[in-house]
């Protein structure tokens, strides 16, 4: 088996004038119990592929003498997609009053490069549920080749408040960050959106109070895909986000520890960012400036000194690729990020509890360990050693069908089946993109932009 991609609530309620039975209609039947049931259903079926692949996990023991090393990697790899689920569901939310007094100032800063969709990210900005007077909008323009400018001025006519920074050349979404940082004047609690991104009303101040407590330097929200609807690629990338950030960040948050905080939707605090700011924004690899992986770096830079936490009420909504030349594009760019950042986020993370160092490790180890499985099972065994690796692919798919399930389970989405394939076209295609990562890691064009 292997693993998902390393790693980005809209209130859409509008007032309706009220309709439907007359008082003295009978209700129709609730769907409070049939969901229930569904739910139970799910967790049963759950329950029993777990059992299952527990079951064969005890017939790779039997086959550590054979092949010692590939049964080894099927029982480590299953013990630790597990153990993710379990540090996950361990993860709370603050609950009460925690934060609820807390009010700094805050600067929300959109980096934009020809961003079609701009005016909805920056009105949903702009009215969010937090006082005006402790909040600043700016938007800066990464000299953007189409009218993103033009849209970012016609919300600016009607909110002046917002500050808007036209660049005078393209540098790239980091140094727009730092030039966003820079006009943030005093603000505590800097929040990066990407031009693609909406929060939601209640977003920013539920991401704000996690700030409260004064170890904490980061804070990543929840972002979902907001085009899921459009093709099966982004419904399989909606399921690939849930996971990410609901069992991926909350095992993470479990220890302070999420090594990257989503462009689409996060939090820093000021005095974490401004000692590493000039590091961060020069930094360069191999010779050559970093010009992506902008917010895992960032991350990576905070990491070794503050709490870095996962705000699952905290939400936003983001626009992923539709086209799959696009989307293998930015999977490329997201795995040479991960590969460069692999060992500063190693160094932070020694400093971290044991247990999350462990999960760091072989968060690395395990992937890079991918390619070489999946070679083996779909050219060694059936071509050389005559043998379907059918123990293989029914593992994928089993786990493939758990992560479908437990997305199922929490969102009530109607084709939730087609996340799926997103687990089998991972192994199939993508982990096959890391040796070529790894042999063009020094090319630092963005890709997608």
């Amino acid at each position: 088996m292997t693993l998902l991609a390393p790693t980005r609530e809209r209130d859409h309620a509008v007032a309706r004038p009220r309709s439907g039975p007359p008082r003295h209609a009978l209700p129709p039947a609730p769907r409070v119990t049939s969901e229930k049931t569904l739910r139970a259903i799910l967790l049963i079926a759950i329950v029993t592929i777990v059992i299952t692949i527990c079951i064969q996990k005890v017939d790779s023991l039997s086959n550590l003498r054979r092949d010692p090393v590939w049964a080894a990697y099927s029982i480590v790899v299953t013990t630790f997609i597990f153990s993710r689920f379990g540090l996950a569901w361990l993860y709370r939310v603050p609950r009460g009053s925690f934060g609820a007094t807390y009010c700094p100032t805050v600067a929300i800063i959109v980096p934009a490069y020809n961003e079609p969709d701009i005016a909805r990210t920056l009105l949903a900005c702009l009215n969010v549920d937090y006082p005006a007077e402790r909040l600043r909008v700016v938007v800066v323009d990464d000299k953007s080749t189409d009218d993103t400018l033009e849209r970012i001025e016609e919300v600016a006519v009607t909110h002046p408040e917002m500050v808007v920074i036209p660049a005078e050349v393209n540098r790239g979404k980091r140094h727009a960050m730092a030039t966003g940082i820079a006009a943030a004047g005093d603000a505590e609690i800097l929040v990066f959106i990407d031009s693609d991104s909406q929060v939601s009303f209640s977003a920013v101040k539920r991401l704000i109070r996690y700030f409260a407590d004064p170890a904490v330097g980061a804070v990543a929200g929840h972002t979902d895909v907001a085009n899921k609807s459009v093709n099966l690629l982004t419904r399989m990338q909606a399921m690939q986000y849930y996971i990410a950030f609901r069992i991926y960040k909350s095992a993470e948050a479990l220890f302070g520890a999420v090594t990257c905080c989503s462009g689409c939707f996060s939090g820093y605090r000021t005095s974490a960012v401004a000692p590493v700011l000039d590091a961060w924004l020069n930094q360069r690899f191999l010779g050559q400036p970093s010009t992506f992986g902008d917010d895992r770096s960032l991350t990576n830079f905070l990491l070794p000194h503050w709490r870095v936490l996962y705000a699952p009420d905290a939400q936003a909504y983001t626009n992923v690729p539709e086209q799959l030349k696009q989307f293998l594009r930015q999977q490329l760019r997201w795995k040479k990020s991960w590969l460069r950042e692999a060992p500063r986020a190693a160094k932070a993370m020694i400093r971290k509890n044991p247990v999350a160092v462990l999960m760091f490790t072989l968060s690395l180890a395990l992937p890079l360990m991918a390619p070489q499985v999946v070679l083996r099972a779909l050219v060694v065994q059936p071509h050389f050693i005559s043998e379907l690796p059918y123990w293989y692919f029914g593992g994928v798919a089993a786990m493939a069908l758990i992560y479908g399930l437990y997305y199922r389970l929490n969102q009530p989405e109607k084709h939730w089946y087609l996340g799926i394939f997103f687990t089998m076209f991972y192994t199939v295609v993508l982990v096959l993109q890391l040796p070529y990562a790894m042999a063009t890691i020094r090319d630092s064009k963005w890709g997608t932009r």
